[in-house]
Order: structure tokens, then C-alpha cells, then sequence
């Protein structure tokens, strides 16, 4: 048949096959041109004294594709990646395991991934997922999913610090039990308590007392309301903690009876609050 014969449909799909394989062809395949790639993106990469890229934040703009981010993997002396609205799904996280040095990973505003279980199993010391709206809209089927988000987070035996905001959420006892015996070594904490649309928080102070296992050294909490004095007597239980960081900026609108409340059990405590009208969440103030 002449080739100008061909169907239609048939010359479309030969040609898109084509454009995905030079795309493909195009892409870095070693960390070199893999740098390149991202600073020519517009990629924030950062280098140690002696040269060597440490750091990786990715703003989300311009928008890279999925195999684009991918190519991260080939820079095996990352110790920092920030990645902010990437596009990546829950099966596609396979490239942060061929980090070796990574230590800090932070993920923002994720409208593909489903759970937290990408995250799982890597040796890293610290990691944030906040406004990772995904988690809400991939399990519209299952909202369960969205409130238990957090027990798809397991194996991370470095994790020193733990950043969870807005979505995912911990609004009950079992999200807080799950925290205290999966990652014995925190030492900073900061978790969101208002329960996901659907759900009521339902933290007890016997649910918070589970954290006393823990070396906690700053807790960082937003979303307060259902916290009374006995609450606070849960968390003044802490034997190591030095900072307690409240963020009411979207209420409740006077968090000065908790704020006296555990005060009064923990006088040398720090107890920073940020009220509304404030930009920034509340900061330690001493190191």
C-alpha cells in the first residue's frame, strides 16, 4: 500500500510514536547532562565547597514531566530535594531510592500520589508532605484512605524530623500511636489536627501521651480546637521536649487558656504561638 494510502489514524499514531521516542532520546541519560537539563529548566541547585550539588528545589514552574523528575535520580550526591507540585504518581517514586545521600526530602502540594507509601523505605533523617491534595481527590471513592493517609507511612529508621500539614492529617489517637512506634527517633514533630471533610478529630490525652516514648525536642501542632488542660498535661509529659509551637493563624481565634494550661505543668517550656493576621508559623525562640 502507498504510504500516502495509509489511514488517517494509523499516520497519527506511527507519528506520535515517533515524537514520544525522540523525546525520550532527548532526555539526559547520565548526571552530568542531567544538571544541564535542570538548570536550563530553571531548577535550584545548590553545591558544597568543594563543588558538588547537594541541594534540589524544584518550584513547579515552568511544569517538568514525570520523566523529567525522574532524571533526578541520576544525581546520586543529592543530600536535599524540595519538590513543589510535582507530577508523579504513587509508582513512580522509584528514583528516590537510587539516592544514596539523601537526607532531607520535601514534597508540596502533590495532586498525584494517593498515600504516603512512595515515601516509605528510604534512609532518610527528615521529611515534610504538606498540601498534598491527592490525597483527597485520588481517594474520593475511599475517604478512608484520606483520613489514614498517614499509616501508609512505615520504614524510615533515620527519621529524626517529621513535617505533615494540611493534607495529610492525624486527627485521631491510632494516626499518633502509629507515629510513636514506627519512628522512635523523632526528635521534631509538627502534625495538623483537623480531621478531613466527612471526620471529626478525636484526639484524647491518652492518644498524645503515646508520644511521651519519644525524645521530642519541638512539637509543632495547627488546628487546636479540641485540645482542653488535659491535653496539655499529655504533652507537659514529655520529658524532652524544649519547644511547643502552636499555629493558630486559622484558629481557634485564643489559644491563651492551652498556652497557661500546660505553662503551668512545664514553666521552663517554650511556647511560641502564631495568632491570625501573623504570615509566618510560629519559630523557636532559642535554638
Amino acid at each position: 500500500m502507498p504510504f500516502m494510502n495509509l489511514p488517517r489514524f494509523f499516520l497519527a499514531t506511527m507519528l506520535s510514536a515517533f515524537v514520544a521516542l525522540t523525546s525520550r532520546a532527548e532526555l539526559p541519560t547520565y548526571a552530568a547532562e542531567t544538571l544541564a537539563h535542570f538548570e536550563k529548566a530553571g531548577v535550584r541547585l545548590s553545591k558544597d565547597k568543594g563543588g558538588t550539588v547537594t541541594k534540589l528545589f524544584y518550584g513547579g514552574k515552568p511544569a517538568l514531566t514525570t520523566q523529567e523528575l525522574q532524571l533526578i535520580g541520576h544525581l546520586q550526591s543529592l543530600e536535599q530535594i524540595a519538590l513543589n507540585a510535582p507530577d508523579v504518581k504513587d509508582d513512580e517514586w522509584g528514583f528516590l531510592k537510587k539516592l544514596p545521600n539523601l537526607q532531607a526530602l520535601t514534597i508540596w502540594h502533590c495532586k498525584t500520589i494517593s498515600s504516603l507509601k512512595p515515601f516509605s523505605g528510604l534512609q532518610i533523617s527528615s521529611l515534610t508532605v504538606g498540601g498534598c491534595m491527592g490525597l483527597r481527590n485520588l481517594n474520593q471513592e475511599s475517604p478512608e484512605k484520606n483520613h489514614d493517609a498517614v499509616l501508609t507511612l512505615t520504614d524510615l529508621p533515620n527519621l529524626t524530623k517529621l513535617n505533615l500539614y494540611h493534607s495529610p492529617k492525624t486527627p485521631n489517637d491510632a494516626h499518633l500511636a502509629h507515629l510513636a512506634e514506627q519512628f522512635p527517633k523523632l526528635e521534631d514533630l509538627k502534625l495538623d489536627f483537623q480531621a478531613p471533610r466527612g471526620f471529626e478529630t478525636s484526639i484524647t490525652p491518652d492518644g498524645l501521651a503515646k508520644l511521651q516514648s519519644l525524645p521530642l525536642k519541638v512539637l509543632s501542632l495547627e488546628n487546636v480546637q479540641s485540645l482542653g488542660p488535659d491535653h496539655m498535661v499529655a504533652i507537659a509529659g514529655i520529658s524532652s521536649l524544649e519547644a511547643l509551637l502552636v499555629d493558630a493563624r486559622r484558629g481557634p481565634p485564643d489559644v491563651t487558656p492551652l498556652v497557661a494550661s500546660i505553662k503551668k505543668q512545664r514553666p521552663e517550656l517554650d511556647v511560641q504561638v502564631a495568632n491570625e493576621g501573623e504570615k509566618a508559623p510560629p519559630k523557636r525562640s532559642r535554638s
